[in-house]
């Protein structure tokens, strides 16, 4: 395809397609596990240019690893598992799907030290019970979810509009930076970087919930808001019963969870073990679990003390799964797909 004859609207709206693509590159094998007619976008195609192929995810388009370099112009892709791991240690401020990453590991993190605290006295009388550090950590352990879930959203709706492919691919696979394109005007130039787009603080366009992963951020959003109202009536000054937003949040967390697997599958019932992705979804399911049987299980408290063992336990587990799955993202934020 000659760039003379480029049609962006013919890109973007051919068939489901929503992204713009480089006028170089094809697209084919468009799909998605749940497709409710052309309601919702795919999640897999595969793209071709001249040079390379690429199977594209909405995942990967939105948590940016089809991106090759940082802004600094240093290429982001690495070989072998340790030199990915160590990659962990970049402080990569410019992207997004870093930051929603660290602060679900972080409200992981607080939410394991309160499962120690609510769970230990069960274990080990020897421990006290401790309302007060159970409380804040409860407020605080949710109150970072919140934020996290705030920038997922925010992810998602700052995915991008063009495909991050395509555009300067022959500098990157020199190891240039793709926006070194001259001060020429002409055609092939203009080419050579993705149309930029602006940072989206809040939308309300429609096209968005036509996207699994929006779909996800969303629920995800709003049961980590009616979750921080148990954190917040979980303070000691404030303690009151916490039983049904626990339940509705949880409940909330395995849907949005449910959603981000489905994003990754090829069939809605087949799982994808080998994507990262789906064991973010499937770690953070198994969190969302634990949380609704803690508030579930609250309401019998002072029947049986074997259900507010496990009501604590679950608590507990809950909060392993949330951060390893919060661990799993971390990773793939910083390691980029070639």
């Amino acid at each position: 395809m000659s760039a003379d004859s480029y049609d962006p609207e013919t890109h973007k709206n051919s068939g489901r397609w929503h992204l713009e693509l480089h006028p170089d590159v094809e697209k084919s094998a468009l799909h998605s596990a749940l497709r409710f007619g052309s309601f919702i976008h795919p999640t897999h195609a595969s793209l071709r240019s001249p040079d390379h192929d690429l199977a594209w995810t909405s995942r990967d388009h939105r948590k940016h690893r089809h991106l090759a370099m940082d802004p600094s112009g240093r290429l982001r892709h690495r070989q072998g598992t340790l030199q990915k791991l160590a990659n962990m240690r970049r402080i990569e401020y410019w992207n997004i799907s870093w930051w929603v990453s660290i602060l679900f590991t972080v409200g992981s993190i607080v939410w394991v030290t309160n499962g120690f605290i609510s769970f230990l006295p069960f274990i080990n009388t020897a421990v006290a019970e401790d309302d007060t550090g159970g409380g804040w950590t409860a407020w605080l352990g949710a109150t970072i979810f919140e934020f996290g879930a705030l920038f997922g959203l925010w992810e998602a709706w700052n995915r991008g509009h063009t495909a991050d492919f395509g555009w300067g691919l022959k500098k990157l696979m020199h190891g240039e930076p793709a926006d070194e394109a001259g001060n020429s005007t002409s055609q092939s130039e203009k080419l050579s970087s993705a149309p930029r787009k602006r940072w989206m603080w809040f939308s309300t366009d429609g096209k968005y919930f036509h996207e699994l992963g929006f779909l996800a951020a969303f629920v995800q959003y709003w049961a980590a808001t009616i979750f921080w109202i148990s954190g917040f009536t979980a303070i000691p000054e404030i303690q009151t019963a916490i039983k049904p937003h626990t339940v509705i949040g949880g409940t909330g967390f395995m849907i949005a969870s449910t959603i981000m697997m489905i994003e990754t599958q090829k069939k809605w019932y087949l799982p994808a073990p080998t994507s990262l992705g789906w064991h973010v979804g499937f770690w953070n399911l198994v969190g969302g679990l634990g949380f609704m049987l803690c508030g579930a299980l609250g309401y019998a408290l002072d029947s049986s003390t074997k259900i507010a063992y496990q009501s604590s336990c679950s608590t507990f587990w809950g909060s392993w799964a949330f951060l390893i799955g919060s661990v799993i993202q971390w990773y793939e934020s910083v390691n980029p797909v070639q």
